[in-house]
């Protein structure tokens, strides 16, 4: 995966190049006149709506997905000797779809095998409008699903549409009742096969391209594994926070649009680092003792900016995901550890280095980032309201927003104003429930009762 601002290099170039060259002459070969019109297509289409889109794929990354995609259908095809309705489409959209979270190239590839598929046929467009019908339900279908079932429906539904369409197109060609059913069964057997080799294989192709689909995240998302037990057991506190994160998250990528899961999933993990000193964190202390008062400010700031670093090496070790490691790396930016600059300033009025008591960086590169940023210090700031009505949970939450968004720590993302403002309306509403008010209850007179007669009893 590579960063959206990142600049193509010219040995990019030229494999993109090289490989759509590759293209037209396969099509040119199975005539199809419009094959350069296809080709052009597609290089619009990657342009247009996947350079500049966040945590793109890489050129080599879509060039290697296109030439798999080439191979098993020429191997099929031509060297099985199987029908052109065997073409896995359907398959490949699920996986496009699950790998790269996006449903924009899930459609730009389910064009490409589309069109492939067509030049097997000399030009029946038949085959192809069929394979990218049921390639768009399918994706559609299995976009951001959480179980395996529904990705073998969506399999399936999206070869009932192939059949469908391919029938409607081809109309008074044919003849036989026969050849329908063949189609259906075609279709069908095609589709609900791929979607199941999908499933096996989705491991695979997640360590070839470097992803993370929603079926893993829901791996990393279960309480019994060894480094989200540690943090129950170990850092209780923190545990606690990171949950309350994890819903403001989910609830503000909901509202936007972005990865509900990964976020939540990244809100866990956030905070990891607080593992190797937990005590030196309030939210872990039993019985408030201030362990940083006997400590200089200096030596208090390594330790509060340290857990950054401490917590990637855990993730390190433990296996993590890189794409889970970016929330621990980045969820503070270079964000100022406030407190302690100031109690430092307090006793050197002189003191004038900033930079030294904040945190590495880099700043959040991601929308699920972002919100996992914001949702932390909101969280943190929430519990020091001493009486958190609606009008200061909501002051306070767009306070954070707009302190973060003047110190430039939103921008290296590509949110927008309006998505901020979501996003704080979601903030809001969460932290509303947690700190609503509950009323007054009266005493339980028959409790009250019951404890006066066992006094009498004992007397």
């Amino acid at each position: 995966m590579i960063n959206p601002s990142k600049r193509y290099n010219l040995l990019d170039i030229f494999t993109l190049s090289i490989f759509f060259i590759s293209l037209t002459y396969i099509f040119y070969s199975y005539s199809l006149d419009y094959s350069p019109l296809v080709v052009i297509i597609l290089i619009i289409l990657y342009f247009k709506f996947f350079k500049k889109m966040e945590d793109s794929p890489s050129i080599i990354h879509l060039c290697l997905l296109g030439s798999i995609i080439v191979f098993v259908s020429f191997f099929m095809v031509k060297f099985l000797s199987l029908s052109v309705y065997f073409i896995p489409a359907v398959g490949f959209s699920i996986l496009i779809t699950l790998l790269f979270d996006n449903v924009n190239l899930a459609i730009f590839f389910s064009f490409f095998i589309s069109s492939l598929a067509v030049s097997f046929l000399d030009g029946d467009l038949s085959i192809g409008l069929g394979l990218f019908s049921g390639s768009l339900v399918a994706t559609k279908l299995s976009y951001r699903v959480y179980r395996r079932f529904d990705l073998i429906k969506a399999g399936i539904l999206g070869g009932l549409v192939e059949a469908i369409v391919i029938i409607l197109v081809k109309g008074n060609k044919i003849y036989l009742y026969s050849q329908y059913l063949k189609i259906l069964q075609y279709s069908l057997l095609s589709s609900f096969f791929s979607s199941v080799l999908v499933i096996g294989l989705l491991p695979i192709f997640e360590f070839i391209f470097g992803a993370l689909s929603n079926i893993s995240l829901l791996e990393l998302f279960d309480f019994n594994r060894p480094l989200v037990k540690r943090l129950i057991i170990e850092a209780p506190g923190t545990y606690q926070h990171s949950l309350v994160v994890a819903n403001l998250s989910e609830a503000a990528a909901n509202a936007i649009g972005a990865n509900p899961l990964l976020a939540r999933v990244g809100a866990y993990y956030h905070d990891i680092g607080k593992l190797s000193k937990p005590n030196y964190f309030i939210e872990n202390l039993v019985g408030y003792k201030d362990v940083h008062k006997d400590l200089k400010p200096s030596l208090s700031k390594l330790i509060i900016l340290n857990h950054v670093k401490e917590g990637i090496e855990l993730a390190k070790k433990y296996h993590l995901h890189p794409k889970i490691i970016d929330f621990i790396a980045q969820h503070h930016g270079m964000s100022l550890v406030y407190f302690f600059y100031q109690k430092a300033k307090s006793q050197d009025s002189d003191l004038e280095c900033m930079e030294e008591y904040r945190y590495p960086g880099p700043r959040p590169k991601t929308k699920e980032i972002v919100i996992v940023s914001l949702a932390d210090a909101i969280e943190a700031l929430s519990r020091t309201l001493e009486d958190p009505t609606p009008s200061k949970i909501e002051e306070l939450v767009r306070e954070v927003i707009r302190k973060r968004l003047i110190e430039g720590e939103l921008s290296e993302s590509n949110l927008t104003l309006k998505e901020l403002e979501e996003i704080a309306l979601a903030f809001i509403r969460i932290l509303n429930a947690v700190f609503h008010a509950r009323i007054n209850y009266p005493k339980d007179e028959y409790r009250n009762f019951k404890s006066t007669e066992e006094k009498k009893i004992k007397h």
